[in-house]
């Protein structure tokens, strides 16, 4: 059983192998200044609840944008201000594997730019802008671009009405996409990553769940799903199941791989047919494998051919697989004919 993916593995996952167009491998030069700002879309100023309130009222209530950052990364990094490491421009780095990570601020017009030069020393090649711009087009904010010789990543976070949970979200997503991202494009188009094969390790971010939290519970956008993805990443079961026995059918989904992972086949099938129930496919193919795993392979066709039936055509190969093995090869033929006829 493979476990449903967050948005960044489904991102990643989806870079398909290309041969490198250039092999060319160079010393990393001084980090040179982007080329333009970037325009950030703007998000709603929610204020989280609980624990996270007196953190967001802090930082949001008056003084230098460079100031109030500064406070948030020194949270996010265990550290104080005047100890985060700050380069020539007065960016903030932080190593991530074989990554470095910037994080830049201004004041005029107020922005946030949480950046990473992925690679350094690249031919830019019209198969390397095309790379750059689909990879671009599959982020939800954010861009992945070539100046001069160096690929850069790029979130911006909104600095006005600063929110500093929507900076560790940026921070966090880097980290996670920077370390793998410059592995990938390095193999398809060379160059060489800031810190190369030497690198080890990555600078913690402390568990940011607590902030999740109180955002999905402020009503957040998105905020719940992201906060779901965290807590199955760490084996947090007992939080999942009880935002699955609430309903969240994405935690059910989660949760249901899991434990599913872990043998517990009958609780699997329990949150699976929850997730199943509120129409996420991936759930529905998962319990109806299950089954037949176990030996009910008529409920497990019955279920796949409900949603066939809904002209959803999804589940079809599973479908015809298990109508095959258990000789109605009858019933798969009509399908396939159905199938053909578009009907």
């Amino acid at each position: 059983m493979t476990r449903p993916d967050s948005r960044l593995d489904r991102f990643i996952a989806a870079l398909a192998a290309r041969p490198a167009t250039t092999t060319t491998t160079v010393p990393v030069p001084t980090r040179t200044r982007l080329a333009a700002a970037l325009a950030a879309r703007p998000v709603a100023g929610v204020r989280p609840g609980g624990s996270a309130r007196a953190l967001v009222r802090d930082h949001t209530d008056g003084g230098k944008l460079t100031h109030r950052v500064k406070e948030v990364l020194a949270g996010i990094l265990g550290t104080t201000a005047d100890q985060l490491r700050v380069d020539a421009d007065g960016d903030v780095g932080i190593r991530a594997g074989s990554a470095i990570i910037f994080v830049r601020t201004q004041d005029d017009p107020p922005l946030v730019d949480v950046f990473s030069p992925l690679l350094t020393g690249v031919e830019p090649t019209e198969s390397l802008y095309r790379r750059l711009s689909e990879l671009t087009n599959g982020l939800v904010v954010g861009r992945i671009y070539c100046t001069g010789d160096t690929v850069w990543a790029s979130i911006p976070v909104f600095g006005q009405d600063f929110v500093p949970t929507h900076l560790l979200l940026a921070v966090r997503a880097m980290v996670e996409l920077a370390d793998d991202l410059d592995d990938q494009l390095r193999r398809e188009f060379g160059g060489s990553r800031f810190f190369g094969p030497e690198a080890s390790g990555l600078v913690a971010v402390p568990d940011p769940t607590g902030y999740l939290r109180d955002l999905a519970r402020s009503g957040a956008n998105g905020a719940g799903s992201v906060l779901v993805d965290l807590l199955a990443d760490r084996g947090r079961t007992e939080e999942l199941r009880m935002r699955a026995d609430h309903g969240d059918w994405h935690a059910a989904a989660r949760l249901a791989a899991l434990l599913a992972g872990h043998g517990h086949a009958d609780e699997a099938e329990r949150y699976w047919r929850i997730a199943a129930d509120q129409g996420d496919p991936r759930a529905r193919d998962e319990l109806a494998a299950l089954l037949a795993a176990r030996g009910r392979h008529d409920e497990a066709i019955a279920l796949l051919r409900r949603a066939v039936d809904d002209a959803d055509w999804r589940p079809l190969p599973l479908l015809l697989t298990l109508l095959t093995e258990q000789g109605r090869v009858d019933e798969a033929v009509e399908l396939l004919r159905q199938r053909a006829a578009g009907r």
